[in-house]
């Protein structure tokens, strides 16, 4: 990899990431649910270059964590993704639009459907995020007595994605012909019928919009099991991550590069993006002080039922002095993020409450423009990541110096190179079309 090609996507948690951050002073309480505070973040971030948005989300209330606890923090109102993502796609030009859409508790036809539509609306630039559903709360929203099983929700996902692969390539890219005078709006015979029938899943096409603009949209995934990472080998043109250390990030680089060789890809269209939560002030001392402010603004009981459900342990008859107890990797659970959380413990020795700020701000970086710059060269040239997905803990401050300090010094060091040439998201990405399996 060489340093042109470091890519920066933007996760915007609209109050910012950290559950006290709404709260913070300059903080627009209401911004999750503002187009117009939303629509100016994101124009920000699209002149500052980074080449996509990624849109996080969730299927509803994380039911693992009380009402009582959640009143407290920002969460509770949030757009959906594919909504918010057509809103952008008509006030902004270049910046990827990467939404997030579950194959557990969706359907490929109706899903290939708004993933074809929101890539012709953004002129190219849709993404798809593909989760299986990690957390057992979203199995209630859709009258289901129990989460679908690790294996079983990975199995699903596979056939999801050849559905939803098999159903763009229902036309050839120039089946419209749209001949006026010959009365003929498309060639039938570039018309293709998808007919899967799998294990999990029974799919008939053909899906009722032309091929996308970039041939399918761009496909990433998150997942650290041996399960996900065989998925994301087989399926991912980017993979996010979540790596406690530098040495962690460059294992899992090699070894899901490896694994795409493997799977007959080339490594070089997989792009590799640890996520990178920052909080950011002008000084060390600042940024600390800042850290200690939020965590006080942040009601008692959220940490703890936060780190539980991270966790999917109840930590809540433990002492806050206790070590952490075992933790079972349930095969229903989100494995990423338990094992972030269960390494950290362990690596920095730290007990049950000196482990709650770090679920409160995600494992943030905390310091100031030029550390948080040191850091993404160091990561880069180390071969750690391709570039990085980055989350604000609060807004707009610490948004404000990445946008003003960081991106110019990557820039001025080369290790940044902005979105702007490309007409698609995976222009921009360096990612070739994926051709029509139907083309002759």
């Amino acid at each position: 990899m060489t340093a042109e090609s470091a890519l920066l996507f933007c996760t915007p948690e609209w109050n910012g990431m950290h559950p006290g951050a709404w709260r913070y002073p300059g903080a627009p309480a209401d911004g999750a649910m503002d187009l117009d505070v939303v629509t100016a973040l994101v124009r920000r971030a699209e002149d500052a270059g980074f080449q996509a948005l990624f849109l996080a989300d969730a299927l509803g209330f994380r039911l693992e964590i009380s009402h009582a606890a959640l009143a407290h923090t920002g969460a509770g109102a949030r757009f959906e993704p594919f909504t918010l993502a057509s809103a952008l796609a008509t006030s902004t030009d270049r910046i990827g639009l990467i939404v997030t859409a579950n194959t557990t508790y969706d359907e490929p036809y109706p899903l290939a459907r708004r993933l074809a539509s929101l890539d012709h609306l953004s002129g190219g630039r849709a993404g798809w995020n593909v989760v299986t559903g990690g957390f057992a709360s979203g199995a209630a929203h859709f009258g289901r007595t129990e989460h679908v099983d690790h294996a079983t929700r990975y199995a699903r996902g596979v056939e999801f994605v050849d559905a939803v692969r098999g159903l763009w390539d229902s036309w050839e890219d120039d089946a419209f012909v749209r001949d006026q005078a010959e009365g003929l709006y498309f060639d039938p015979a570039k018309l293709h019928v998808l007919r899967m029938r799998g294990e999990h899943l029974s799919v008939t096409g053909p899906l009722n919009i032309p091929r996308p603009r970039q041939g399918h949209p761009v496909i990433a995934q998150a997942g650290s099991s041996g399960t996900g990472r065989a998925f994301a080998a087989r399926f991912a043109e980017v993979i996010f991550t979540l790596q406690p250390t530098l040495a962690a990030a460059q294992q899992f680089y090699a070894e899901a590069k490896q694994a795409a060789a493997e799977a007959g890809r080339d490594p070089e269209h997989v792009k590799i993006m640890p996520s990178l939560t920052v909080l950011l002030a002008e000084t060390a001392e600042l940024a600390q002080r800042k850290a200690e402010r939020m965590n006080d603004l942040t009601h008692p009981r959220v940490g703890l039922e936060l780190l539980s459900a991270f966790l999917e342990t109840d930590l809540t008859g433990y002492r806050l002095t206790d070590p952490l107890p075992a933790v079972h990797h349930d095969a229903k659970g989100t494995k990423t993020i338990q094992r972030f959380f269960t390494e950290t413990a362990e690596r920095e020795r730290l007990s049950i409450g000196r482990l709650i700020p770090s679920a409160l701000n995600f494992g943030a970086f905390v310091g100031t423009p030029a550390q948080v710059t040191d850091h993404i060269e160091q990561w880069i040239s180390a071969d750690a990541a391709d570039g990085f997905n980055v989350t604000f803990t609060d807004h707009p401050e610490s948004f404000d110096l990445f946008l003003d300090r960081v991106i110019p010094e990557l820039r001025r060091r080369g290790l940044f190179r902005p979105a702007a040439s490309g007409r698609t998201l995976r222009e921009n990405l360096g990612l070739p079309a994926p051709p029509n399996v139907h083309a002759r």
